[in-house]
């Protein structure tokens, strides 16, 4: 609907049409400026003006049809055909409805408000709403004489949630009676004892078409605002006075009224410290709405909250404005509440459309135009678009995508291993300039590598950093080596393989180099000018068979071992475990004993079984490491019972089978502290082992002799 409304004031039409006199025109705006309010209603309460006349005029102003609502006796049926806290928070009451043209007759008190149009055809279930104006005394005594706000409204109409205009309870109504006391439309009233210094603030506010009331001291300020209400009160902070009582007379009288505390003009438009508080109470509160809408819903944590949470820290780590943040976060925290509005099946995964019905929804409730228009932009192709200039709905967008799509197949509350960091960090860098912003991308992989990503513990050898020109070739190694506990990575550049080097020093390195045998000098070569210590740090070179016959040399640059390609992967991952035990082994052996000395033996003078027999009555806690020709065991006990076993390829309870038949080899037992325990694999007390481990060895005994 276009707008209609007259150029002409309400006062110029009055005196136009002889209902007033310029005397009570200038009474009434002496009573306006005191008092604040709305000219037309000042006539009437004056006596000056009976309603039909005011009515008369403000649909001329309006071009549009009225109504005298007087002492009208609505029927209670028509009151409910508008959901109440909508009636109350937009000022409206339904008064006529003709079921044979589907017309519902809504009386208010400006009928060219679009968002209200809107808004009322929303929630009045399929009927077709007709606005009439109203006088704004009259509407107000016909909401609180019919308590609107106590009635519900009937089953299928939809209560849905507000615009900004708020809610007023039933209560704040009982206590009001008339509309004399509701708070008038844009009316502020300004404590300032510096009126140089604020007439530009004053001005902007006369600009915009504010009602403003100034005082220059608090106390006086009280005396103005008596039962009256402001939409805003702005408070210098050198004004005379108890400034305290005032705000909290002002907070009595009308909660809703914004009270803003300065030191000076541009403060106002700078400040940021009570923006962020409230926007860290925004961020909680949306948080806490996200949680009770999957509560409700039998779910766990709400995806909405994570997305949520995730993006805000996200615009943080980007450096957005506060207020761009505020947007784009509050965007992140509805993005699919479609799914608790409209109902979603279980089978239903598809993001895009849940965020795709979720704005139509907030566009049906009138929402923040760019909050919807940020949601609208989330999934789009980018095709390398946006390299000059960003929108912020383009921005915001693509934040909740690349956030959305993490946290829908991440679990962010486990964090995650170098190798599989890699595959994920690849994967977004493949889609950036096409799904996600380069800019986002960067910010995003930094800020979840803070949170996510862990180091290989230093007890396990299993780290493998690895290199090929074509990384496709290294797949099949991969497979193979994954398969035994190792976690390989593959960085797609050589600065990659310094970058990862450097942070997360790995416990094997493989280079495949199946080219000509000077590719394989040039490349370690570089390595060790870039500071890869080969020499600390065990490096395996593939090969092909033609050039490993050539790269001998290397052996000398600390080459760990050089294995052709044609070998197969076998040969490679049987020496890269037997280096895991060596190494293990070697560690362990090096770590200091806590409050003993090491004690050594043979096992052909005293086997396992006799030697754990003797120490789990002792209550030690020790180390024991046993070797037998190329096996190897490492025990850890804590107060004499096995917490932890692993060698000969198993771990637990089964290394310990598999080592108690040896019948020459060495032991090494070594007091250590319980902080320096590993995690423990065992949980079978030693006797229960030594049973086992006894029978296994008398049915293999009668299974050979057999």
């Amino acid at each position: 609907m276009s707008e209609k409304i007259t150029t002409l004031r309400i006062d110029e039409i009055l005196l136009f049409d002889g209902l007033v006199t310029e005397e009570h025109i200038k009474t009434a705006l002496e009573y306006q400026r005191e008092h604040g309010g709305r000219i037309g209603s000042h006539l009437v309460r004056l006596g000056y003006l009976n309603e039909a006349g005011l009515i008369q005029a403000l649909a001329k102003q309006f071009d549009c049809e009225s109504v005298v609502l007087g002492d009208a006796d609505i029927p209670r049926k028509i009151i409910k055909l508008i959901p109440s806290n909508v009636a109350v928070a937009r000022r409206v009451i339904p008064f006529d409805y003709d079921s044979k043209t589907n017309i519902l007759k809504v009386a208010c008190d400006n009928p060219n408000n679009e968002d209200l149009i809107n808004e009322l055809n929303f929630v009045a279930a399929g009927k077709e709403v007709r606005l009439f104006i109203a006088a704004e005394r009259s509407l107000g005594a016909a909401v609180a004489k019919h308590d609107v706000a106590g009635i519900k409204a009937p089953s299928g109409s939809s209560e849905a949630p507000l615009s900004n205009t708020g809610e007023m309870t039933a209560s704040s109504l009982e206590d009001s009676g008339t509309i004399d006391e509701l708070p008038p439309r844009g009316s502020i009233l300004l404590v300032t004892d510096e009126r140089d210094a604020d007439r530009p603030l004053a001005q902007a506010l006369d600009q915009e078409n504010f009602e403003l009331v100034l005082t220059d001291s608090a106390d006086d300020a009280i005396d103005i605002i008596g039962n009256k209400m402001f939409h805003t009160v702005f408070i210098r902070d050198t004004v005379q006075g108890d400034y305290i009582d005032l705000i909290d007379r002002l907070r009595k009288v009308s909660p809703r009224t914004n009270v803003r505390y300065y030191e000076s003009t541009a403060q106002l438009l700078l400040d940021q410290e009570s923006y962020t508080s409230l926007d860290d109470m925004v961020g909680k509160n949306m948080q806490l709405f996200t949680t009770l809408l999957s509560s409700c819903a039998g779910q766990g944590e709400s995806h909405a909250g994570i997305v949520g949470r995730y993006v805000d820290r996200l615009c943080k780590q980007i450096g957005l404005p506060d207020r761009d943040r505020m947007i784009i976060t509050n965007a992140a925290y509805l993005h699919d509440v479609s799914r608790f509005y409209y109902g979603e099946s279980d089978d239903n995964t598809d993001c895009r459309s849940r965020i795709s019905l979720t704005a139509k929804l907030l566009d049906s409730l009138n929402y923040s135009p760019l909050v919807i228009e940020i949601l609208r932009a989330t999934y789009i192709n980018l095709r390398q678009k946006y390299t000059k200039r960003l929108p912020i709905e383009k921005l915001g967008g693509n934040i909740i995508t690349i956030v959305d799509i993490f946290c829908e197949n991440v679990s962010v509350e486990k964090k995650m291993s170098l190798d599989r960091f890699e595959v994920v960090r690849n994967k977004l860098h493949s889609l950036s300039g096409k799904l996600f912003l380069p800019e986002v991308v960067a910010a995003f992989i930094e800020m979840i590598e803070k949170d996510i990503l862990i180091e290989p513990p230093s007890t396990k050898y299993n780290q493998a950093l690895a290199f090929c020109e074509d990384p496709d070739l290294l797949a099949p190694i991969f497979v193979k080596l994954k398969s035994e506990g190792f976690r390989p990575v593959a960085p797609d550049t050589l600065e990659r393989f310094f970058e990862l080097y450097e942070r997360s020093r790995p416990d094997v390195i493989i280079l495949l180099v199946p080219d000509r045998p000077s590719k394989a000098i040039t490349l370690v070569d570089d390595l060790v000018k870039r500071g890869v210590e080969i020499m600390k740090v065990p490096t395996f070179l593939l090969t092909n068979q033609e050039s490993a016959s050539e790269l001998t040399s290397m052996f000398e640059q600390g080459i760990e071992d050089i294995i052709t390609i044609e070998n197969g992967l076998d040969m490679l991952v049987a020496k890269m475990c037997k280096l895991r035990e060596r190494i293990e082994l070697k560690t362990k052996a090096k770590q200091p004993s806590a409050n003993g000395t090491v004690t050594t033996g043979n096992i052909a003078d005293m086997s396992l079984i006799d030697l754990l027999q003797a120490l789990g009555p002792s209550n030690k806690t020790a180390r024991i490491g046993a070797v037998s020709g190329e096996q190897q065991l490492n025990l850890f006990l804590k107060k004499g019972q096995i917490i932890y076993a692993e060698g000969c390829g198993k771990i637990g309870a089964e290394a310990v089978y598999e080592a108690l038949g040896w019948t020459e080899g060495t032991w090494v037992i070594q007091p250590i502290s319980e902080s320096d325990l590993p995690e423990p694999n065992n949980d079978h007390p030693n006797e229960s082992i030594l049973m086992e481990g006894c029978r296994l060895l008398d049915e293999k005994s009668r299974t050979e002799t057999a």
